[in-house]
């Protein structure tokens, strides 16, 4: 079987993006027919690989795999729908794992939070919320299976992987596949037998950037204009820890008894208080109903001004300055605007607003002003002698890495 094994994978290496029928029956083949789970589970895998160029495929072919009685042929099936179409978003993948994660057996749970995390990298937060939730859930269970919480923890790292600025680029723009990230992604998937491989998955990983260089392979000041709302591909809003455990873990009991006589004494106080004061328990009365109105005066008054702050139109586009976030699901909103002074070289390149776009200066014979950096120096780390080597001018030890506009 390690021999198999093997094989189904060297046939994933050597057809990947590629489709062929070939590849696609003989591991469908071994999928269904192998004695052995992990040559099942490696061959349903590998058809990710084959047919990362056509990701609307992969659902269809593996469909009735994922219903298998087989859960290692099912787990297999979560991971290769995971690996092509990582990055999409793509409802039919959702729909495919969407059972897959309330599976009884663990390590099918396990392989389906981590195949939706890469089908949902860099998607819009409101698609992401409820599995944020999900997995939220799964990792603050103290009961919950240790293979599931571990899934979940790793789900919850390629999500956010990069700080929500990188997405897992099998394919370059080209359409070729990127073998270094195809060699890593199969690594990764051996995390199985020794959960070290995980981390080769950050070899995958592409950032999602438009990058605008002109000739001299600097960044101009320049901006292009994305033609949706602002918060439909913001950063997610930071996670606040929920105390609301510890504010309820002491609770005393308190008789009926006893909570009649602590009123009945703060009456006693109330009204002695008001006789020592000149007045009576009617004013006492009036003064607090008095501050209680003011309050209330306060809290509708704040209420008001939230509501007026809420119900400011957002705008239906913004602009991105050079060097700016730009994900793939944005990237069909965000165009150059006419009249800009720079504009890609290639006029077949108008539309690429994502990764590193060579532009042309439509008025050369105006000054340019490009986007300043300084280099950090990290003691320990980095030395001075670096920045001394380029001809002088570096900065002092204690310098920081700035990108201003």
């Amino acid at each position: 079987p390690i021999i198999r094994y093997g094989g189904v994978l060297a046939v994933a290496s050597a057809y990947v993006a590629t489709g062929n029928n070939a590849a696609v029956r003989r591991l469908l083949h071994v999928a269904v027919s192998d004695v052995s789970d992990d040559v099942r589970r490696a061959a349903v895998m590998s058809l990710g690989f084959v047919l990362c160029s056509t990701p609307a495929q992969c659902p269809r072919v593996v469909g009735l795999l994922a219903e298998s009685y087989n859960p290692h042929v099912r787990y297999g099936a979560a991971m290769a729908v995971g690996i092509c179409c990582a990055g999409t978003g793509m409802k039919e993948a959702i729909a495919l794992l969407e059972p897959m994660l309330t599976d009884p057996v663990d390590f099918v749970q396990q392989g389906a939070l981590i195949a939706t995390a890469m089908v949902l990298i860099e998607q819009s937060e409101s698609n992401l919320a409820p599995f944020r939730k999900r997995l939220s859930g799964h990792i603050n269970d103290e009961r919950e299976v240790t293979m599931t919480k571990m899934g979940a923890i790793m789900a919850q790292g390629i999500v956010d992987a990069g700080g929500r600025n990188v997405t897992i680029g099998l394919r370059a723009k080209s359409g070729f596949p990127r073998m270094t990230a195809v060699a890593a992604m199969l690594v990764f998937t051996q995390y199985w037998y020794w959960y070290p491989l995980s981390y080769f998955v950050s070899l995958t990983f592409v950032p999602t950037a438009f990058v605008g260089l002109d000739s001299t392979l600097k960044m101009p000041h320049c901006s292009v204009t994305s033609h949706c709302k602002p918060s439909l591909f913001a950063y997610p809003a930071p996670t606040v820890a929920d105390d609301k455990k510890d504010k309820g873990v002491v609770v005393k009991a308190v008789l009926s008894t006893t909570a009649k006589a602590k009123a009945k004494a703060a009456r006693k106080v109330a009204s002695s208080v008001a006789k020592a004061e000149g007045g009576g328990v009617e004013d006492v009365a009036m003064d607090t109903e008095e501050k209680t109105e003011e309050k209330d005066a306060e809290k509708n008054g704040e209420d008001e001004t939230k509501a007026e702050t809420d119900t400011t139109p957002e705008p239906l586009k913004e602009e991105l300055a050079n060097p700016a976030r730009v994900t793939p699901a944005q990237e069909r909103f965000v165009k150059f605007e006419t009249g800009s002074r720079f504009v890609p070289a290639v006029s077949s390149m108008s539309t690429k607003t994502r990764g590193f776009v060579v532009l042309k200066d439509t008025t050369p014979s105006e000054e340019v002003e490009y986007v300043a950096s300084t280099r950090t120096i990290v003691p320990g780390v980095t030395g001075p002698a670096a920045g001394a080597a380029g001809g002088g001018g570096g900065p002092p030890p204690g310098g920081k890495l700035v990108m201003a506009d």
